[in-house]
């Protein structure tokens, strides 16, 4: 039987208590997957397994559903925990994942401000499908503004749908079977409602992700997605920053930040943003 220790963070928290869970295993054996896949169904949570490489760090990802290709806020964690603990130095790495690698930065804040580069992305092209789309999301389609429905991804692709208001975002209940069903043929891995946040601030957002095949219904926080969003935003030349508020309808208030860049009319480098804290730590035997 082998001990493997198992850390519990919240990244993305806007206030105590909110934000995105996940679990953080830092061990090499291979008993660290079946921790990985128990601390996930376990919790109802992503979890990842991290290791320190020479070229930077290797990270493996686990929902209730299964492995999955990248999570942006586990890497946010897992990066916060090894500067923590001394095992990274200055303020950037790679981090190598089954989705590609990712350029890591970090300040010197405690705890530190992690963002995430994203160099590889898909906008695609519009999604002629809004009443199956405003039906899977058990909303009247005068709901959603009209505004290009569209697969976007930075790692992980997802369906971006404009809503007319906050209300509306909140106001959501989608058919399970449906969207997943509407989301594979699509070829995204969940939808993401948004809509102007109410204070009126400019690139201040609101928004929900309902992913498909991962085990759970909602995500609190979900940092693919507010890249992707940061993206099909983007209009103007340089950098477009975006604020996304997630997880209120879930009871863990989040704030995720996102930026995009844009020339030429393409763009071409989104980043993700926020900072991780540790909660509490518990041992598997298995």
């Amino acid at each position: 039987m082998t001990a493997i220790s198992v850390e519990h963070w919240e990244v993305f928290a806007r206030e105590p208590g909110g934000g995105n869970p996940c679990y953080l295993i830092r061990a090499t054996e291979a008993v660290a997957v079946e921790a990985a896949q128990l601390a996930a169904r376990q919790h109802g949570a992503e979890a990842a397994i991290v290791a320190v490489e020479e070229a930077g760090i290797a990270l493996r990802f686990f929902s209730p559903g299964g492995e999955m290709a990248m999570c942006g806020h586990a890497t946010i964690a897992a990066v916060t925990a090894l500067v923590a603990a001394g095992e990274l130095e200055g303020t950037k790495t790679v981090a190598r994942t089954s989705a590609g690698s990712f350029p890591v930065g970090w300040d010197h804040g405690r705890p530190p401000l992690v963002s995430i580069d994203h160099l590889d992305l898909q906008i695609g092209p519009a999604v002629a499908a809004t009443g199956e789309v405003a039906g899977s999301l058990g909303m009247p389609a005068d709901r959603m503004t009209g505004g290009d429905l569209r697969v976007v991804s930075i790692a992980r692709a997802k369906l971006l749908v404009p809503l007319v208001d906050a209300e509306a975002v909140h106001a959501a209940r989608p058919d399970p079977d449906r969207l997943a069903e509407l989301c594979r043929a699509v070829g995204a891995t969940g939808a993401y409602v948004f809509a102007p946040h109410p204070d009126g601030r400019p690139n201040h957002l609101v928004a929900r992700q309902f992913p498909v095949d991962a085990g759970m219904a909602e995500d609190p926080a979900t940092g693919v997605a507010a890249g992707a969003l940061a993206a099909y935003l983007a209009s103007a030349s340089g950098w477009s920053d975006i604020e996304v508020d997630q997880g209120d309808a879930m009871g863990r208030p989040s704030r995720l930040q996102a930026r995009a860049f844009a020339a030429d009319g393409a763009v071409s480098r989104v980043q993700v943003a926020g900072r991780a804290q540790l909660i509490g730590q518990e041992r598997f035997r298995l």
